[in-house]
């Protein structure tokens, strides 16, 4: 101890010494770069008449900061070797850049949430429409008692949703077309392919109609169904079956007012008739007791209602702000030819398939659940429609997510050509790893994310609590009530991931990870698949195998969907300007 003790005795005298030294040497390389400096400004203003100083050479301004860009071509490869000009001094630069130009980031990135926000409410009519629908007719005949009719819906709704997600193309096509030769400034072709969109949906919707009346009861039989169900079923699925020209041939409309920025139309319509299916079902169900029938015949009701309140109020009614050549007219036209149908189904057959992947997974779940006894299939259907219905609430920050990013990835693009630039002037390689400014995309999908995740915790609360507060509203019937909250903790938590992992799948079709996608959908229907086998054949669970293969389908996807995040950014903060993001085609025409 006292030989640690005299030794320290003597380091500490040396300190001063040390640190005085440390400071001069600091002082003198401080005063031979300002003379380095002064030496260079001269010389440029010399070599460079009607220049100040080293602006004479190349200074960048950045708010209050400069950095001096030298001229190597013209200084010569003397002096670029007596003063070479380092890499890491432009980035600081570029980091200043970014320090500076943050806050105004910051208000056009408010400014096109508050855009962002202005668009899901009005576009959130496409993803209520079908949901909301199976929800009243939910509700309508839990109350009136039945829970065998309950139990009858749930087959149905795997029988819609896959028709709904296989036809989903005549949508995106027709929105894609429609956009694109409007943007063109062609009303004429757009009309054209709205022809076109409305003859495909008549004859597919009639096939699809003539399909569902002659096999019904083995369609219900084919999802697994349990027996004691499919003749009510299959009455249901015969009613509802004369709806589907109507269903598509309204998709189509709405696709194409959403195509001229129409989207209050949209949700007039759907206001309309999601009230009218409510006083139909309240009438067929509750007054005059018709039960599982009347409530197939009000929503095909007012499903068909939705045509003529399309046509009218979107393409017959004049609109006082509709612009010149913004606008489409209806015009009856001849069948469509090889030619268009080749490229209607280019322009859906990728978005198609990514719909079908993503909701197959779905489907299993829901052809699983029918096959229990009437009890869990009627708790089943119960809690189910409430979550589609919930779900579906997030999907509008999925569509502003594909609509908005492109934009962000432009101009993101953009300023990497500058850096580009100013590197080339510097006289660093094209491929010096610069950054204009923080990534504005990478931003907006951070407030995209998070609104899904706040958004998700207010619905997760509301789906889950709903059977323990109010239960009675989807079934009097008591002994169902401790099923339906059996299924309340997986609801709450895949309505928690759900938002966050709608944002991210908009991110997939803007930012080129479609494969990724399909890829992943893939690997999820075996997971789904594998475990639902293993939980109910091998380990003998109950319906509530079903829910929580539902949430671990949700944390399958919100981990690939963070995996794929991190690794786009980590890409981009070490690409070259020229591997810089960029919106792909897909995205663009979205």
């Amino acid at each position: 101890d006292d030989a640690a003790s005299q030794s320290w005795r003597g380091r500490r005298h040396e300190l001063p010494n040390r640190l005085n030294a440390t400071v001069a040497m600091a002082c003198v390389l401080s005063a031979g770069a300002a003379l380095a400096d002064c030496y260079v400004s001269s010389w440029g203003s010399r070599n460079f008449p009607g220049s100040a100083g080293a602006h004479g050479l190349h200074r960048r301004v950045v708010g209050a900061h400069t950095a001096t860009r030298v001229d190597m071509a013209r200084l010569g490869p003397g002096f670029r070797q007596r003063f070479p000009v380092r890499r890491q001094t432009v980035r600081e630069a570029d980091k200043q850049h970014s320090a500076i130009e943050f806050q105004a980031d910051v208000w056009d990135t408010r400014a096109e949430v508050a855009k962002i926000l202005a668009f899901c409410v009005p576009a959130a009519s496409t993803s209520l429409a079908d949901p909301l629908m199976s929800f009243i007719d939910t509700v309508c005949v839990g109350m009136s008692g039945s829970t065998l009719s309950l139990a009858a819906l749930a087959p149905n709704v795997v029988v819609f949703n896959t028709l709904l997600w296989t036809f989903c193309f005549l949508a995106s096509a027709t929105t894609l077309e429609v956009s694109s030769h409007l943007a063109d400034g062609d009303p004429k072709a757009a009309e054209r392919i709205l022809s076109v969109a409305l003859i495909i949906a008549v004859a597919i919707g009639g096939a699809a109609t003539a399909l569902l009346l002659t096999c019904s009861t083995g369609i219900i039989a084919a999802t697994g169904a349990n027996p004691a169900v499919v003749a009510s079923a299959a009455s249901y699925l015969k009613i509802r079956a004369l709806s589907c020209p109507a269903v598509l041939v309204a998709m189509v409309l709405q696709a194409a007012l959403l195509a001229q920025r129409d989207s209050l139309t949209p949700l007039l319509v759907i206001a309309i008739t999601s009230f009218a299916n409510i006083v139909g079902d309240v009438l067929m169900i509750l007054v005059f007791k018709m039960g599982l029938v009347g409530a197939a015949a009000a929503t095909t009701a007012s499903q068909i209602l939705a045509v003529p309140l399309f046509l009218y109020l979107g393409f017959w009614r004049s609109k006082p702000g509709a612009a010149a050549g913004k606008s489409v007219r209806l015009q009856w036209a001849d069948p469509p030819t090889k030619t268009e149908l080749s490229r209607f189904w280019k322009k859906s057959a990728a978005i198609s398939v990514i719909f079908l992947s993503l909701n197959t997974s779905f489907l299993l779940l829901c052809s699983r659940a029918t096959s229990f006894s009437t009890a869990s299939a009627a708790a089943h259907q119960a809690m189910w429609s409430m979550f589609n219905l919930l779900m579906s609430a997030t999907m509008p920050l999925q569509q502003a997510t594909q609509v908005f990013l492109p934009a962000y990835l432009a101009r993101d693009a953009l300023q990497t050509k500058g850096s580009v630039a100013a590197a080339a002037e510097a006289g660093g390689p094209a491929s010096m790893p610069l950054r204009s400014s923080q990534p504005v995309a990478f931003k907006l999908l951070a407030v995209l994310i998070s609104v899904g995740l706040f958004s998700g915790a207010f619905l997760g609360l509301l789906g889950g609590s709903t059977p323990f507060l109010v239960p009675g509203i989807f079934t009097p019937d008591q002994s169902l009530w401790p099923i339906m909250r059996s299924f309340s903790l997986a609801t709450f938590l895949s309505l928690q991931l759900a938002g966050a992992v709608q944002v991210v799948d908009g991110a997939y079709l803007a930012m080129g990870g479609i494969g990724y996608l399909v890829r992943c959908s893939v690997f999820n229907i075996g997971l789904v698949a594998t475990y639902l086998w293993w939980a109910i054949t091998v380990s003998g669970q109950g319906i509530t195998a079903v829910w929580n293969g539902l949430l671990l389908l949700y944390v399958s996807r919100a981990l690939q969907s963070g995996f794929w995040m991190l690794r786009k950014r980590r890409r981009h903060a070490t690409a070259t300007p020229t591997e810089e993001l960029t919106p792909t085609p897909l995205a663009i025409a979205a």
